[in-house]
């Protein structure tokens, strides 16, 4: 069994932030199949040479010429050339999974025939302002939310496709270049095609924006991917031989959203994950006001996404602030 990793890298992405994922995919354990890491770097003049001198001898450094398709065309890329990969993980250069991870995502994938992605819940790893905190706790209400779709058999989308997937799957669907979210089309298409994704006992960190300027512009992009879903898809899934909860839990995967300031009374149900998050009982408090006024900030970006959506607006991508973890 082999399983080739594909990390697209932005070019604004800084060197140490590479160094520290190729220790991480490096501490992953791999026992009982083979292992090869391609990181894919978009064309940007800069001196990747130390980082070179630094890979192992299954990690792969690739310098594409250009940024055609930006994230999913990089991945499209480097496909071609692991034709003999039986499975495909795909990570960003913040991703940092559990030891585990792969060989968890593996056995999930193997024991189950119409499983053909495995993922963990999510957590955030640069906990660094009182904003990033907030997100930490959107993030639980998410795990929370992949439990209840794992229970019921329904809709999970896991976000940037992070996890392992069956590369038969992958390389005939491919990714969707000019999607401003590649991560929930392939997932629409995963349960399209009769297949599901699957919860695995594992988890995976990642950075959360740590401005509101960078976390707004992110969640637009979101949000326009929920817009774009549903005007492609929704004739699609209604008429598919899918499960109807798989149906149900899709639809209001994308649409709740939208409204989540609805939400907002509901956040005293993490008072204990607040408070745990928490250094202080001052913070505890800045916290869960932070957390109300941030259900409201993402009704506003799903309104300029619909905006955007109905005055042909392109979706942008933006560079986003890292924390060197």
């Amino acid at each position: 069994m082999k399983v080739c990793a594909i990390v697209p890298v932005a070019p604004s992405e800084p060197n140490a932030l590479i160094e520290r994922s190729i220790k991480s995919l490096g501490d992953l354990d791999c026992s009982g199949f083979d292992f090869e890491a391609y990181y894919v770097i978009d064309s940007s003049g800069k001196d990747y040479g130390p980082l070179f001198r630094l890979l192992p001898p299954h990690f792969h450094l690739v310098i594409r010429n250009g940024n055609r398709g930006r994230r999913a065309g990089a991945i499209n890329d480097i496909m071609n050339v692991t034709e003999g990969a039986d499975c495909i993980a795909l990570f960003d250069v913040d991703s940092r999974p559990d030891a585990d991870f792969l060989a968890v995502c593996m056995r999930e994938l193997t024991a189950t025939s119409d499983g053909v992605l495995a993922s963990g819940c999510r957590y955030v790893t640069n906990k660094v302002n009182t904003l990033t905190k907030i997100v930490s706790i959107e993030y639980k209400f998410f795990c929370d939310i992949y439990c209840f779709s794992r229970w019921s058999r329904g809709f999970i989308q896991f976000n940037g496709v992070i996890g392992v997937s069956k590369a038969p799957f992958l390389r005939a669907t491919g990714f969707d270049e000019r999607c401003p979210c590649e991560d929930l089309d392939i997932s629409e298409k995963i349960y399209l095609s009769g297949n599901r994704a699957l919860l695995a006992k594992t988890k995976v960190g990642e950075q959360s924006p740590t401005s509101v300027q960078d976390l707004y512009n992110q969640r637009v992009r979101w949000f326009r991917g929920a817009v774009e879903g549903f005007r492609k898809y929704l004739g699609p899934m209604f008429v598919a031989r899918v499960p109807t909860v798989v149906k149900v839990t899709w639809l209001g995967s994308l649409t709740i959203p939208f409204f989540s300031y609805l939400l907002a009374p509901f956040v005293f149900i993490y008072c204990r994950a607040i408070r745990v998050e928490s250094d202080s009982l001052s913070e505890s408090f800045k916290i869960l006001l932070g957390l109300a006024g941030y259900a409201c900030l993402m009704t506003l970006c799903g309104i300029v996404a619909v905006g955007q959506h109905l005055t042909s607006r392109k979706c942008e991508w933006t560079e986003v602030a890292r924390s060197e973890v």
